[in-house]
């Protein structure tokens, strides 16, 4: 079975590298194409959006040109009033940061863009924006905040139908951070669904949750498939410029390489991993690189590159770790979960405030509904007097009742929940009401019930005149 699945990856492979050459210019294509479109295009906020779009074609391979395409976008944004424009650029910003290792800048970027999404209600950018939270979550290995995050921004993406690299990037970081629970299944079933999606939509987006299986593979002690896995994911992931994956691929190779004891392969794909990392100022992937190294080289007791690699690792986990970020990015993650929570009693105050009107709006209906069936009665002949009596007195309560409980949470507010202060409003204004209470009650016992006897009177002798003999 593992021998069939081989020789099936091995056919899709040599696919990959019959089409790789007619792909390899799309990414180049589409940077060209935005750089004429922003030549053509004046001060305004198409602009603005062609920056974000440019800023985003460079994200996976050049950091720098990112920052500097947000900042653009940013500026010329603020000066339109754009929020929307605002919003994106300080989410790009926010992933570059994130990318260089900086996750309290990340974490202070990201929320400000999300606040202004929400401003405008922008639903797919709070989509992003919650993407990229999770993603922060996740560089740091706090897996459990990650999946929160990532599973409000696919819902959210969901409900708007969309199915593109942006729902792909959050599948695969579910299944990412599953892997890092160690829960495969969930992950593998993660790994499928982008899979799925990429073929969908653009071919190069497939190295993504190609390489995540690769990884699922090696860490549940299939070798042979997580090798293929890694190697097939490796021309798709070239040709995106993926350098955070292509890292995470190289390493994931090289593990294997060591593991049978075949060193050369190993040094190869270690050293592309750190140079790939080093090159696009991965933080993460220097790191990770230059860890594997020191290790490698120290078990073969070659103590030169093992300090060298060691030191390497040492200044990146010390940039990602040092105490003040660590204490800066702990309150900003304290104080989004107080935002967040804030906004879902907001949400949930609105949805019983909704339920409150509509029932208010149903009781008044029902009164207005019941007042006019009680005058068209009253003046028939189908009910007697007792009835407009009873049912009268009845709807006068039911309406002053009515008034008392619209009235109560504005009472309630206004004397802080006092019940002594209620009362005694409550007293002063039936006191008020008492006058008009009395004269409306007499109206309708006495005034209402002499003109329905009336009318009685009258249908009785048309009924009498009409039985007498002419």
């Amino acid at each position: 079975m593992v021998m069939k699945k081989i020789i099936l990856l091995l056919f899709a492979y040599s696919l990959c590298l019959t089409n790789s050459k007619a792909q390899s210019t799309h990414q180049a294509k589409v940077r060209d194409s935005l750089k004429i479109l922003l030549k053509k295009e004046k001060q305004d906020t198409n602009r603005v959006m062609l920056l974000v779009q440019l800023s985003n074609a460079y994200t996976s391979d050049k950091p720098d040109t990112v920052m500097l395409l947000a900042l653009e976008a940013f500026s010329l944004s603020k000066r339109l009033a754009f929020i929307k424009g605002q919003a994106n650029s300080l989410g790009r910003i926010g992933g570059v940061y994130r990318v260089l290792g900086n996750f309290p800048k990340a974490m202070e970027f990201s929320l400000k863009a999300l606040k202004l999404n929400e401003k405008i209600d922008n639903l797919a950018g709070i989509a992003g924006n919650l993407s990229n939270i999770g993603l922060i979550y996740r560089d740091q290995e706090q897996y459990h905040q990650a999946i929160d995050y990532f599973l409000k921004a696919k819902k959210l993406r969901e409900q708007l139908n969309i199915s593109d690299r942006t729902q792909l990037v959050t599948i695969t970081s579910i299944g990412k951070s599953y892997l890092g629970l160690k829960q495969y299944d969930s992950a593998r079933v993660h790994a499928q669904q982008a899979y799925e999606i990429a073929s969908k939509t653009n071919s190069t987006i497939k190295g993504i949750p190609l390489s995540l299986m690769g990884s699922i593979y090696s860490e549940t002690g299939q070798k042979k498939l997580s090798l293929e896995y890694y190697r097939l994911s490796l021309p798709y992931l070239k040709l995106a410029k993926d350098n955070i994956n292509l890292n995470i691929t190289f390493l994931g190779i090289a593990k294997l390489f060591e593991v049978e004891g075949q060193i050369d392969s190993t040094l190869f794909y270690a050293n592309h991993a750190f140079e790939t990392s080093r090159g696009a100022g991965l933080t993460i992937g220097i790191r990770d690189a230059s860890s594997f190294l020191s290790s490698f080289y120290e078990n073969r007791r070659n103590a030169d590159k093992a300090l060298f690699y060691h030191k390497v690792a040492k200044a990146a986990n010390d940039s990602l770790s040092s105490m003040e970020k660590i204490n800066q990015f702990q309150s900003l993650s304290f104080d989004e979960k107080i935002r967040q929570s804030e906004v879902t009693a907001a949400e949930l105050k609105a949805k019983l405030d909704r339920k409150h009107n509509l029932q208010y709006a149903a009781i008044a209906t029902g009164l207005i509904a019941f007042i006019i069936l009680f005058f068209v009665l009253s003046r028939s002949i189908i009910v007697k007097t007792k009835f407009i009596e009873f049912f009268g007195v009845l709807g006068l309560l039911a309406v002053f009742e009515f008034i008392n409980l619209f009235i109560h949470p504005y009472l309630a507010h206004l004397t802080n929940d006092s019940p002594v202060l209620m009362l005694g409003i409550l007293i002063a204004i039936g006191a008020l009401l008492i006058p008009f209470h009395h004269k409306l009650e007499m109206w309708i016992t006495k005034v209402m019930v002499e003109k329905n006897k009336k009318i009685r009177l009258e249908a009785a002798k048309k009924t009498i005149a009409s039985l007498e003999p002419n």
